[in-house]
């Protein structure tokens, strides 16, 4: 009699134990999941905090006559305005490569010649300068070294040009 009762139970499959071995397949791929999400918005922050605080940077220097004039000045001053613009987002040591290129004119800029335009040679006197920022950002989980990435860091580059229009009683 023992034996009959017995029986309904064996036929039945073993689920102990089953939510831990699926656990155990399922949360290394939502941690991962997660950490990528972390990883974007990460990147995505930083681009967008990056181009805001260089875009306030060189308004400034649009403001700042004297020292827009000098490459120099404003290669030593960019990382400073630019982490002051960023809310402390982005730190003076994060910026890792700023190259201000002069050039007298935005023809000059752009490889051509005023004398090659003689309807433009208004525009001879007025400077222009190529500012190139790079940004070098820590990522904040440790996937992309779980991933094999070489560098423990994302770069991107901005490119902003800083020219003056000419006064309207010359652009006629």
């Amino acid at each position: 009699m023992a034996d009959a009762a017995l029986r309904p139970l064996r036929r039945r499959p073993r689920q102990r134990g089953a939510i831990a071995v699926e656990a155990a397949y399922i949360l290394p791929v939502l941690i991962t999941a997660a950490m990528m999400f972390m990883e974007l918005a990460n990147i995505g922050l930083t681009i967008n905090m990056g181009a805001t605080a260089l875009e306030r940077a060189v308004q400034q220097f649009r403001r700042d006559d004297s020292v827009a004039l000098d490459p120099d000045a404003m290669k030593a001053l960019l990382p400073q305005r630019m982490a002051t613009a960023s809310h402390g987002y982005l730190g003076e040591d994060d910026i890792a490569a700023v190259t201000v290129e002069s050039f007298t004119s935005l023809d000059a800029m752009g490889g051509g010649s005023a004398a090659q335009d003689d309807d433009h040679t208004h525009g001879d006197d007025i400077p222009a300068w190529r500012i190139t920022v790079d940004i070098r950002k820590n990522f904040i989980t440790p996937l992309p070294r779980l991933l094999s990435i070489d560098s423990s860091a994302f770069r991107y580059r901005y490119q902003e040009v800083l020219a003056y229009l000419p006064p309207e009683d010359q652009a006629q």
